[in-house]
């Protein structure tokens, strides 16, 4: 299989805080770049990633998303083994998080759209798989969720590989029209708990809190 090449046009190129680690050997760091003159409302703009076989001595260049205005991804693997992409959608319309499914460990996208029960002011976010008490995988996600602005911080987690989620914690929320809580990270500290690490209060403040996992809604 012919892999792509990196484009002389590209002028950025950004890693994503997100590495994925699968097939057993498969690392996956989601990346965007922009290609060729800029254009208007960042259309320019592409979501890729990086992936290697070989524990990191030779990566290679997956597809671009194909979604313009698409960057800051972040990745996770799904219980039956997909990659999910989840991403910023820089031209700010629609205000909802972009989404890529691969089959293939992300060297190809199976699907990519909008997902409509995730909005977001066009900032950053977070994806994270673990399981439930060893159980199957669940997905949790941050962000400010918010079409608007920096605002309404949560935690939401998803049961069914990323399509829907039904349980959310509210982390940061103010009424006062300001940048509440804006980029953030999430990290699994064991079977029963995760850490989000998070800018508040106007990015004056760099926080950590602990997020009690919830039980899937069959349990």
């Amino acid at each position: 299989r012919r892999q792509p090449r990196l484009s002389r046009s590209w002028k950025r190129r950004y890693l994503a805080l997100s590495i994925w680690k699968s097939r057993p050997n498969r690392l996956f760091i989601p990346a965007n770049h922009s290609a060729g003159p800029p254009l208007s409302q960042f259309q320019d703009y592409q979501s890729h990633g990086f992936y290697t076989d070989d524990h990191g001595l030779h990566f290679q260049l997956s597809e671009s998303i194909g979604l313009p205005g698409s960057n800051e991804a972040t990745a996770a693997e799904t219980s039956n083994g997909q990659l999910i992409l989840n991403m910023r959608n820089q031209k700010g319309v629609p205000r909802f998080r972009l989404v890529g499914i691969s089959g293939d460990g992300g060297q190809s996208w199976d699907t990519v759209f909008v997902h409509y029960g995730l909005p977001d002011p066009v900032c950053q976010g977070s994806l994270l798989n673990s399981t439930h008490q060893g159980q199957k995988f669940y997905l949790a996600f941050s962000n400010a969720a918010d079409s608007l602005q920096r605002n309404h911080l949560t935690v939401k987690f998803s049961f069914d590989e990323g399509f829907t989620w039904p349980r959310s914690v509210l982390v940061e929320y103010a009424e006062r029209q300001v940048d509440v809580a804006a980029y953030s990270d999430l990290v699994e500290l064991d079977r029963r708990h995760i850490g989000l690490l998070y800018e508040r209060d106007e990015y004056r403040e760099i926080v950590f809190c602990r997020i009690s996992l919830p039980s899937p809604p069959s349990l």
